[in-house]
């Protein structure tokens, strides 16, 4: 804290010094190097945005400014008709007058001669904490995408997936005019609206709800993407139909999709169906699996052959002059996945290791229904009320068959096991949210109260045959256990959210928040185990739980905000109570556990300059256990597996400093941002194991009392372009190290890492010829597990090449080629390397007026060399995971885009 006030008092001590100075420059044309006389000339203070000056230029070219401060920074703004608008970032110096010699402009019917495909923004402008591109004068190929357009953007990254990085960080969700469309799914949006709609892509930190009504900011922001869509773009229907067959070694490949859009103004309405088995899941994306409920039924992973089929709609629309408003989706989903992995895990002993080996063959398939929805509107002058819903249904149904076996350190036998699980379920979940703001006169007092419930309940039926042979470490078979059961779960909770805050300037630095929650929990668990051989009619009290348990916890937050010139900072702490109760009708026994709840919290931010921000933010919370950590169910048992309680686990407590840094210099177009943070969890909370001779695990949740998890983690990002060689540059590196501890066996595990790696991406683009991409990660992990006085050396070195090539070679005729190598080093524990090397390819050639209709052949996975692969490590072991992916196959397909735009008068 005595930092931060002598930087501040430091700060304000600072005196600004001014002279008159003066701005010059020549405008000419780029093509002929004629002066251009009579152009309009406006210049505008880069911190606000306000004009300070326009004129037009003499009939030679030239401009001045004069009378102007030193240390300060402008924006000078350049338009002439017929010709591309320029913007350009002055910083002047002190006593240094600015001579800009010529200044050229790009005449629009020269550039319109040519198919442009350009990665060379010339307007670029940063407003505020928002990178705003202009894009409206951007030509791309008939029928290119937003993703397409993201991909040649300064600063943007956009990998194989669709996943979108901005300035090193990854791009939660795109909004549309502003909205949300189909909830945000950022693949969805960048892969089915087109380029030519975009007039302009806004790039910034959105603010968190609380901190846009209350104008006080609260530190918690996500990166986002606003696409403004043109003014005769709003208007009309448009959309695109695909459909294409092929042929795999897996399956006979298959995709068909269709998405109707009709935009009148600010009211948007789309359509959306689709229906493959190429793993394309959800409305686009790729990483959450939006499909409806996420459930585990319908999530994929990228394990196993799926096939999806999927409807989805959205409407969104404003009236009553903005002050009316609502957004809602509809989604259905069918979903089927099947496919085998196997495991190979090494776990660690004070006595030595255990080697499990294990090979499993799944299926799982559901179908859901997910509608959400939410209307605004303003009530008098000041206040908004929300209602906001969310209800799903989701059925499915899913089966594996598994074979284990658990070696000791000798290679010998412990045991092997034989298992077949099948489970049938459904469940349903209601949300309703109720939101009431209001603004006084005073600015910065504001007043808000929610509340929201949620119920949700699921039941399933499981039938569970295992069976066990047990060697305990012996050559010959020592005896055999069968575990057969009847599993019936159903479960309810019911959730309620009542918050009340009210916020007030002090002054017109100072500020607060004060606010009131609580939370109320109702959970309650019906499952039951029955012997399906020999049945008794008794349930099985070693595998079933009859628990009503509830939860209150109370929570009050006061901050403390501070803005003035170029310094933000806050300060502040929660604080409450959480009560749990533990109802088990089984073994008759009730419990209850009080646990305090400290949430300290803050944060300063300072701006360098208009385009630079250094900050650095502390927040702590308190780690509660929740129901299963204190009394897990006896449900979840299994034969070889079997929890207890432990009902004095007490909190953990979190801290986590973090520190940014990001910088855009709009003359040179480079990025910069750095973040880096310290993690500590103090005695946390962790699962410690028994593991007995035959192989069978004990377990139980406890505290890691005396220590403490650590973690620092380092994330870097600088992009640029190298004039000479017009290629874009991006380079970045990341790090991690810390420690994590558990208990195994009576000893204590340690485990350390160090994580670290480091990429560069060159991207190249012709206008009307190529785009092309190169780049390469390398990465280094140093992992040592400490176990007791034994230390196993896990270190390994792995990289990642990767290229991506588009030639056009006409205005209908494309090639793509995209490549990937990933090797992951050998190491103490996994002898061997894991190589990958994935070469996708397609052709395609555009047909009819404007290109409309569109025939494709893709070749995925040329190689057939796509394999499912990944490698963890733990305090307790590491783990190898091998699984079936979808690899090689051939298809033709035909897309057809259709548009019809209304001209806005």
């Amino acid at each position: 804290m005595k930092i931060y006030l002598l930087f501040f008092l430091l700060f304000n001590c600072l005196t600004a010094f001014s002279q008159d100075i003066t701005i010059r420059g020549v405008i000419k044309d780029s093509a002929l190097k004629m002066n251009i006389n009579n152009a309009s000339v406006v210049l505008l203070n880069a911190k606000d945005s306000i004009i300070l000056s326009d004129l037009r230029a003499s009939s030679n070219g030239a401009f001045i400014f004069s009378g102007l401060n030193d240390n300060q920074n402008y924006i000078l703004f350049i338009s002439y008709p017929g010709y591309l608008s320029i913007s350009r970032v002055i910083s002047v110096g002190q006593n240094n007058n600015v001579d800009l010699g010529s200044i050229f402009l790009t005449s629009k019917e020269v550039l319109l001669k040519e198919v442009v495909v350009k990665s060379s923004i010339r307007s670029i402008q940063l407003r505020g904490d928002t990178l705003q591109y202009n894009t409206a004068e951007i030509i791309l190929p008939p029928n290119a995408s937003v993703e397409d357009l993201l991909k040649i953007l300064p600063g943007l990254q956009v990998d194989p997936n669709g996943k979108i990085s901005a300035q090193g960080k990854k791009v939660k969700r795109v909004l549309v005019d502003g909205e949300e469309f189909f909830s945000d799914d950022p693949v969805f949006v960048t892969r089915n609206l087109r380029s030519e709609m975009v007039a302009k892509v806004q790039v910034y930190d959105k603010k968190s709800d609380a901190a846009i009504f209350t104008g006080i900011d609260d530190g918690i922001k996500d990166k986002v993407i606003n696409l403004q869509l043109k003014q005769d773009k709003s208007n009309g229907v448009f959309g695109k139909v695909e459909a294409g067959i092929g042929l795999g070694n897996q399956l006979t490949p298959y995709s068909a999709q269709a998405m109707l859009n009709s935009f009148k103004g600010k009211r948007k309405t789309s359509g959306y169906t689709a229906s493959n088995n190429i793993g394309q899941s959800g409305l686009g994306t790729t990483e959450k699996n939006q499909l409806g409920v996420k459930n585990d039924i319908e999530r994929y992973d990228g394990k196993g052959l799926p096939q999806f089929s999927m409807i989805g709609l959205h409407f969104d629309n404003k009236w009553n002059k903005d002050r009316n408003s609502f957004n809602g989706d509809y989604y259905y989903t069918i979903s089927h996945v099947s496919g085998f992995d196997s495991t190979f895990m090494n776990t660690i002993l004070p006595s030595g290791t255990i080697k499990r080996f294990s090979n499993t063959d799944f299926k799982k398939e559901g179908f859901s229904h997910k509608m959400n929805f939410a209307y605004k509107q303003e009530v008098g002058t000041r206040g908004t009320i929300t209602l906001s819903n969310t209800a799903s249904y989701n059925k499915g149904a899913s089966s594996q068959q598994s074979t284990s076996s658990d070696l000791n350190s000798n290679e010998q036998f412990l045991n092997r096991t034989n298992n077949q699980t099948s489970v049938n379920g459904e469940g349903r979940r209601i949300l309703t949210a109720f939101l009431f703001q209001q603004k006084f006169k005073q600015p910065g007092r504001t007043i808000s109260f929610s509340i929201e419930q949620e119920s949700t309940s699921s039941n399933e039926q499981q039938t569970n045959l295992t069976a066990t042979e047990f060697f305990n470490g012996k050559p010959l078979l020592d005896s055999i256990r069968n575990l057969d059961l009847f599993k019936g779960k159903d479960q309810t909770l019911q959730n309620l959210k009542i918050g009340l805050s009210f916020s007030n300037k002090i002054n017109n630095a100072f500020s607060f928040i004060l606010s009131a929650n609580s939370v109320y929990d109702a959970v309650n668990n019906h499952n039951l185990s029955n012997r399906i051989v020999n049945p008794t009619g008794v349930i099985d009290s070693l595998f079933s739980t009859i628990r009503n348990d509830s939860r209150k916890i109370f929570l009050g937050n006061l901050s403390f905000n501070f803005v003035k010139n170029n310094v933000s900072a806050s300060l502040g702490s929660g604080a409450g109570t959480n009560r749990l109760f533990i109802n088990n009708l089984i073994q008759r026994k009730e419990f209850e556990r009080r646990f305090s709840v400290w949430k300290p919290f803050g944060r300063i931010q300072y701006s360098i300059n208009d385009n630079t921000n250094l900050g650095i933010s502390y927040r702590g919370t308190t780690v509660a256990p929740d129901f299963q950590e204190l009394s897990p169910h006896e449900f979840n048992n299994a034969q070889l597996v079997t929890f207890s309680d432990n009902l004095s686990i007490n909190n953990a407590f979190s801290n986590k400093v973090t520190l940014t840094y990001e910088s855009f210099k709009s003359l040179t177009k480079a990025f910069t941002g750095l973040i880096m943070s310290h993690t500590s969890t103090k005695n946390p909370i962790k699962l410690l194991s028994n593991i007995n001779a035959s192989g069978a695990y004990f377990l139980r949740y406890v505290n890691m009392s005396g220590y403490a998890d650590q973690e620092l983690e380092l994330t870097g990002f600088y992009s640029k372009p190298i004039p000479s060689l017009k290629v874009q540059a991006t380079i970045d590196l990341s790090g991690k190290s810390g420690n994590s501890f558990s208990f195994i066996n009576g000893s204590l595990n340690k485990l350390s890492y160090n994580i670290a790696s480091t990429g560069i991406l060159l991207s190249k683009n012709k206008s009307g010829k190529y785009a092309i991409q190169v780049g390469g990660t390398i990465y280094y992990d140093v992992n040592s597990l400490n176990e007791g006085l034994k230390i196993i050396r896990n270190n390994f070195v792995s990289y990642k090449l990767k290229s991506a090539i588009d030639l056009y070679l006409s205005t209908s005729f494309q090639i793509h080629s995209d490549a990937e190598f990933f090797r992951q080093g050998k190491n103490n524990i996994f002898t061997d390397n894991f190589d990958r090397m994935v070469w996708n390819a397609w052709i395609s050639k555009s047909f009819l007026k404007e290109n409309l209709l569109t025939v494709k052949l893709t070749a995925n996975d040329i190689l057939n060399s796509n394999a499912g692969f990944s490698r963890v490590a733990t305090s307790a072991m590491f783990s190898e995971n091998r699984f079936l992916a979808i690899r090689r196959y051939f298809m033709l397909s035909a897309i057809w885009n259709f548009t019809k735009y209304k001209q806005v008068k």
